[in-house]
Order: C-alpha cells, then sequence, then structure tokens
C-alpha cells in the first residue's frame, strides 16, 4: 500500500452502505419517495460512491457548481472541470430535509439520498461555459434540455451499484 499514490483530494471517498446497515436501510428506503434516475445519472452515482470522483462525497451544491462553471475548482479548491449534477423537475417530490430513495429504470433501489440543498440551474449558462456552445446539435447540450430545472444535493447512501451486463 505505501507504493500507491494518495488520492485525489486526500481520501479516497466510498459511499457504499456497510453491509450490517443494508437492511435496515433498504427498509426505510421503501417508505420514501422515489425518483428514477438516468442512466448518465447512474454512471455518477457509482462514480461518486466507489471514489472515482474524488473528493466529491456527493452530487454538487450550489456553490460547487457555481465555482466549477466559473473557475474549474470546487469549493476547497480542488481542480474539478465539471459539475457533476442531479437535476429534477419540479414535479419531483423533493424536500429538503427529507430522505428520497434514488432508483434505475427497472425500480431497482441503489441509493437514500438526504436533501440538503435543491437549488436552480441555467441550461444555457452551464452550455456555454462547459462546452462552448449552446447549439443543440452538440448531444450534451440538447440533452441537458431534457434535464430538469433544479439541482439536488445531500449525502448519500449507496446500497448497490449499477448493473453492467456488457462490461463486467
Amino acid at each position: 500500500m505505501d507504493k500507491l499514490i494518495a488520492p485525489y483530494g486526500g481520501d479516497l471517498i466510498n459511499l457504499i452502505e456497510p453491509e450490517e446497515t443494508q437492511n435496515e436501510l433498504k427498509i426505510h428506503a421503501s417508505t420514501l419517495p422515489s425518483l428514477r434516475i438516468t442512466s448518465r445519472i447512474e454512471n455518477d452515482l457509482e462514480l461518486l460512491a466507489t471514489g472515482g470522483f474524488s473528493p466529491l462525497d456527493r452530487f454538487m451544491s450550489k456553490e460547487s457548481h457555481a465555482r466549477v462553471l466559473d473557475e474549474m475548482r470546487l469549493t476547497d479548491g480542488s481542480i474539478f472541470p465539471i459539475p457533476i449534477t442531479l437535476p429534477v423537475t419540479n414535479d419531483d417530490p423533493i424536500e429538503i430535509g427529507s430522505d428520497i430513495a434514488l432508483r434505475n429504470s427497472k425500480n431497482e433501489l441503489l441509493a437514500v439520498m438526504a436533501v440538503e440543498e435543491v437549488y436552480p440551474w441555467d441550461r444555457d449558462e452551464v452550455a456555454q461555459k462547459i462546452f462552448g456552445t449552446t447549439d443543440l446539435r452538440h448531444p450534451l447540450v440538447a440533452e441537458m434540455h431534457r434535464w430538469g430545472d433544479r439541482n439536488i444535493s445531500g449525502r448519500l447512501r449507496v446500497l448497490q451499484l449499477p448493473k453492467h451486463f456488457d462490461f463486467k
């Protein structure tokens, strides 16, 4: 282990819920409103959970989101090139101070988020600052127009990682 380099940001993030508390969290999750996430968000959740986005330990807060757009840095000063966010619609049952179950397109429970922040975001600002264009011919700019008008952030407790059948 002493030959390994330190993780970016100092600590390798691990958001996977310990086995001994998973059943209790699953029971709790069954009482919560659910949010179905896209495959793109599933991939981001997996990278957050396993430390691939260290030092991020959650989808970005409003402050981190703004700083990444303007300076490519997180609030702690760490370099980070693009926003990692969880967009939701105004119809999604999101309340600050409550928990929400995150589920994939097959309704499988992936994680529980303690919602700590809900904030609006500007598609055109993100597109221009990250991709240098607001042209809808850009695939991700076009995709962003299908995302919700608000982002949410909060503590994540991951129960299972997305299943990959084509790349294990």
